[in-house]
This record gives C-alpha cells, sequence and structure tokens, in this order.
C-alpha cells in the first residue's frame, strides 16, 4: 500500500477562498469481522490557507494505528490545490491537485506523490465532484507502479448547516495492469456535512465496502475550524 493512501477519504473540490485560514482533524477508522483487521486507524491533523484566489495550500501530520500495532507518526503531507476555472465561469469547474509524501525517518518508506484532476459540477439543489486520482512513489524502497483511483460525491444542499451526500472512493490498481473488480478497493457511503455558526465545519459518514478485499466498514469524521 502506497503511504501516501490513493484513497483518502476526503473529496477535494476546485474551490479556494483567498485569505481563509483553516485548522483540521480526520480520522478514518475501519471495521472488520476479521480481528487481524480490525480497528485501524488513520488521523491526520492540518493547517490550510487560502494563498490567492486560486491557490490553496496544506501541511498533514499522518499518524496511523494499524490492528494490533502502537499509534505512530507516519509522516507529514504537503497537498496544494490550484483553481483552473473559478466557480460558475464555465460549465465545469476544474482545478488541480498535487501532494508530497515525506515518511518519518526510520520507516523505511518512499517517499510518495499524489496528483488529482478536480471537477465539479452544480444541477439544480445537487452539487456533483470528481477527483481522478494518481499516485506514484518516490526514492529508496518505491515500486515502480502508477496507482489510480477516484473519489465521487453528489451533495443535496439543503442547508448550510445540513448537506446529504453519497461519496465513492475506488482504487484501481497499476495503471498498465488494472486490477480485475473483485481486487479492486471499492467503498460507498450516506455522509452529512456542513458549515455551523462559529466558523466550525464538519463531515461524517459511514463507508461500506464493496468488494472482498475492502474493509467492511469505514467510519469518515472530519472536523475543521476557521482561524
Amino acid at each position: 500500500m502506497l503511504p501516501a493512501d490513493a484513497l483518502a477519504r476526503k473529496v477535494y473540490s476546485p474551490a479556494v477562498e483567498k485569505g481563509e485560514a483553516e485548522i483540521g482533524y480526520l480520522l478514518d477508522y475501519s471495521v472488520n469481522t476479521d480481528p487481524a483487521r480490525n480497528a485501524g486507524a488513520r488521523h491526520q491533523f492540518e493547517y490550510e490557507l487560502g494563498v490567492t484566489d486560486r491557490w490553496l495550500t496544506a501541511v498533514y501530520g499522518d499518524f496511523r494505528k494499524n490492528p494490533g500495532q502502537k499509534f505512530t507518526w507516519q509522516g507529514v503531507k504537503w497537498e496544494n490545490v490550484y483553481v483552473l476555472t473559478k466557480p460558475g465561469e464555465q460549465w465545469l469547474d476544474a482545478g488541480l491537485y498535487l501532494e508530497y509524501f515525506r515518511p518519518r525517518a526510520g520507516l523505511n518508506l518512499p517517499d510518495a506523490l499524489e496528483f488529482k484532476l478536480l471537477l465539479e459540477k452544480e444541477s439544480g439543489g445537487l452539487t456533483h465532484t470528481a477527483n481522478l486520482i494518481l499516485t506514484k512513489e518516490l526514492g529508496r524502497n518505491a515500486l515502480p507502479h502508477v496507482i489510480a483511483g477516484y473519489a465521487w460525491r453528489s451533495k443535496w444542499r439543503w442547508r448550510r448547516e445540513i448537506e446529504p451526500a453519497i461519496e465513492l472512493y475506488g482504487g484501481l490498481g497499476d495503471v498498465s495492469q488494472t486490477l480485475v473488480p473483485s481486487r479492486q478497493s471499492q467503498q460507498a457511503g450516506i455522509v452529512l456535512l456542513g458549515k455551523l455558526h462559529g466558523g466550525f465545519s464538519y463531515e461524517i459518514g459511514y463507508l461500506f465496502g464493496l468488494t472482498p478485499v475492502t474493509d467492511k466498514g469505514m467510519l469518515k469524521f472530519i472536523i475543521g475550524y476557521e482561524l
């Protein structure tokens, strides 16, 4: 598995607000009937800043707890979002995402580079967002593969405080030899998200595994606070 995890359970929108700074916490918690796979967790702590009205940059601390192991710091991620078309400017909003993962010394993990094409379209009261993902390991111990994946969200803009959504996540394998569907990581679930008074935002949901190699279930939780 790539350390930068092309299936981070967050859908990125091609929208940036200049000058907006935010701190956040992200949790992915796996649920499985197999004790050897149950209760794996990924914790991420972030600080992000809208540098301009087109560029957002963020730094993440990545922590993980694998089943039967201790909670450990994995490394640091630096991510950037660049807006290609401002919201509503074209028929389809678009942006680019670039992330660099640097593992903690001593883990013998490779660095990793992740690229995403961000696409978004509003239709009536719905907002549809797609992330097309490519991930490549770099440096020592790196595998030669380029891994493809995707993330999708269809959100109902009901109220600012509560927006129900359906999210899909998939890992398709090496682009040169895509895995058969039963060997792909595929998840789908219901998520609630919104912005609250006082600068808080949240996302909470449960994702169901759709293939034998995917976690049976996963709790997703994100909370942010605008500074």
